[in-house]
C-alpha cells in the first residue's frame, strides 16, 4: 500500500497555503485529512492527488495537486 510521507504532507501544506482560503491555519490533522484523499485516489488506481474546490481556491477555480514521487512510500 502506498502512503504519503512527511515530504508530500510538506508539498500538501504548500499547496493548501499558497492556493486554499485558509491559508496557513491547517493544522496536522487537517493535512493528514488532505493526505488519506490522496491516498484513497492511489488505492483506486489514479495520481495521487487532492483537490480544493472554486469555492475554497483564493482563485475563484477548481485546483488540484499531484504529489510527487518523493511524496510517496511504497
Amino acid at each position: 500500500m502506498k502512503t504519503i510521507n512527511q515530504i508530500g504532507l510538506e508539498e500538501i501544506r504548500i499547496f493548501l497555503a499558497e492556493n486554499h482560503k485558509l491559508g496557513e491555519t491547517f493544522t496536522k490533522n487537517m493535512i493528514g485529512a488532505w493526505a488519506a484523499d490522496a491516498e484513497f485516489q492511489m488505492a483506486e488506481g489514479n495520481s495521487p492527488s487532492i483537490e480544493i474546490n472554486a469555492w475554497d481556491s483564493i482563485h475563484g477555480y477548481t485546483q488540484e495537486y499531484t504529489i510527487s514521487k518523493s511524496g510517496i512510500d511504497e
